[in-house]
């Protein structure tokens, strides 16, 4: 599905952020990528998603050069759900939902009643279809987040990238969205997804034992692997420079990430 080969980007002349990338990925896998602040996570996605070109290596889709590609027919494959919501539209959630569908349609198509049909089922499928006419400028940090993923469903993709999809999110909201991506999962969806949370890969490795995890160091390395073999409290300790603790809850029949003191 996706492979990345000796990847390396840098920002124009400083030191290179990312440094000799690999990664490969079938159909129905995920991944998290777990990072400090301003290691490159972001800037990765970037790269896959087309939106920023390497100084050197290749990005393979489906055995395609992503460099040959058009961005409608990356769109066709891959969709990427920012970490920042878009802040500029003023069309209702609905209207802006259905610019999901766009990669499927010609020029001068405009959506139809089936397209509109799948924006129902996205904001249904994320228990927000009440928000159909509110203008999206108008909604909060997390409700603008959950609409984006709905324009992602509709989108249809193979590959759908997630940059820190519960940065913003409640509890509530929290649950409902590493659900999805379960699902999606389960789905045959392919996914990556950065976070700051160990534990968000340790709970979707207890119910998709295949996960895989991996870790982008300060120094632009790449380093991926079964989950539950990655996360450990060494590699945890030393990625944050903070003493992690990795902690068996019998009633949850798994291991959570905690702070060991303060």
């Amino acid at each position: 599905m996706l492979k990345v080969s000796q990847l390396y980007f840098q920002h124009n002349g400083k030191t290179p952020l990312l440094q000799g990338i690999n990664l490969e990925l079938g159909q129905g896998e995920l991944l998290t990528i777990l990072g400090a602040n301003g290691t490159g996570k972001s800037t990765l996605l970037n790269c896959i998603a087309g939106l920023l070109t390497p100084k050197c290596g290749q990005i393979l889709l489906n055995n395609q050069n992503l460099a040959q590609l058009s961005a409608k027919q990356i769109a066709r494959q891959i969709a990427y759900v920012a970490q920042q919501p878009p802040e500029t539209y003023q069309y209702n959630v609905r209207d802006y939902v259905v610019l999901g569908r766009a990669a499927h349609l010609s020029l001068f198509n405009k959506p139809t009643s089936h397209d509109y049909q799948l924006v129902d089922e996205a904001l249904c499928k994320l228990g927000i279809l009440h928000l159909a006419e509110h203008i999206y400028m108008q909604l909060s940090g997390g409700q603008k987040q959950l609409v984006n993923i709905a324009k992602v469903l509709v989108q249809q993709p193979k590959l759908i990238l997630f940059d820190e999809p519960t940065s913003a999110l409640d509890y509530g909201n929290v649950f409902k969205t590493l659900t999805l991506i379960k699902e999606l999962a389960e789905q045959g969806f392919s996914i990556i997804m950065t976070t700051h949370n160990p534990d968000h890969p340790m709970l979707l490795h207890s119910k998709l034992p295949q996960t895989k995890v991996a870790i982008l160091t300060d120094k632009g390395k790449l380093t991926v692997g079964n989950t539950m073999e990655i996360i450990s409290e060494e590699n945890l300790t030393a990625l944050y420079h903070t003493e992690l603790k990795l902690i068996n809850i019998p009633e949850l029949k798994r291991k959570i990430c905690a702070i060991s003191d303060i």
